[in-house]
């Protein structure tokens, strides 16, 4: 997480946005108005600091979070679950587009 020296700005964002998803992943709602517009941030911060994020992009990183182990041992650090929520989010997310 980003409470260390040196900390960048990427990575304090990123873990901002984290952990909000992991607060959210309690409430088991990733159609809820919180999770979708952390989703949106979430796209906006891939777009920013790894070279856009279009809808295609978005939708390949919900389907590695939602069932690559590798993903979820990162994101799930922030809050057991993590990953799969995000997942379903950005999906949910994207089928409203």
């Amino acid at each position: 997480m980003s409470n260390y020296i040196g900390a960048q700005t990427e990575q304090q964002e990123e873990d901002e946005i984290l952990v909000a998803f992991s607060k959210e992943t309690a409430k088991d709602d990733p159609k809820s108005t919180e999770a979708q517009a952390l989703v949106i941030r979430w796209q906006a911060h891939i777009a920013k600091f790894h070279g856009g994020c279009d809808s295609e992009k978005l939708r390949r990183m919900g389907y590695l979070y939602s069932a690559d182990d590798r993903f979820a041992e990162s994101l799930d650090s922030y809050g057991d679950g993590t990953a799969h929520f995000m997942g379903d989010a950005i999906l949910a997310y994207l089928e409203n587009q």
